[in-house]
């Protein structure tokens, strides 16, 4: 079983995609909340299992033959390291803000894998 390896804190491009995503589902004020705090923490990595997450989301997985989970795949097996995935807790529900697929693809790998992420609160 491949090991899952990880970026020591989330690139700059990641905290962009995750505010553009953000920016579909909260109100501004929100959004510039949510990516202040990641901008100050994108280096305090939490860890969690895959499973944890993907209940406590309630997203639903996409199938392991989605490309973008695919291209998560060989991103594991060729032992790259994998950037945290960003999350936001509003209201007690959590949105993955990046990192979808990676989560997706770490659940078809172990769903007990830990999953590196960022964890914010708005």
């Amino acid at each position: 079983m491949a090991t899952i390896e990880w970026e020591k804190k989330v690139s700059k491009k990641d905290l962009a995609d995750a505010e553009q995503y953000l920016r579909l589902i909260f109100e501004p004020k929100d959004v510039t909340r949510a990516m202040e705090k990641f901008e100050k923490q994108r280096a305090r990595i939490e860890k969690f299992k895959v499973r944890d997450i993907l209940r406590a989301s309630d997203n639903e997985l996409k199938p392991e033959t989605n490309e973008d989970v695919k291209k998560q795949f060989v991103k594991m097996f060729e032992g790259e390291a994998l950037v945290p995935i960003l999350i936001v807790r509003k209201n007690q529900k959590l949105f993955i803000a990046d990192g979808y697929h990676r989560m997706c693809a770490a659940y078809y790998l172990n769903e007990d894998a830990e999953m590196h992420c960022v964890l914010v609160g708005i």
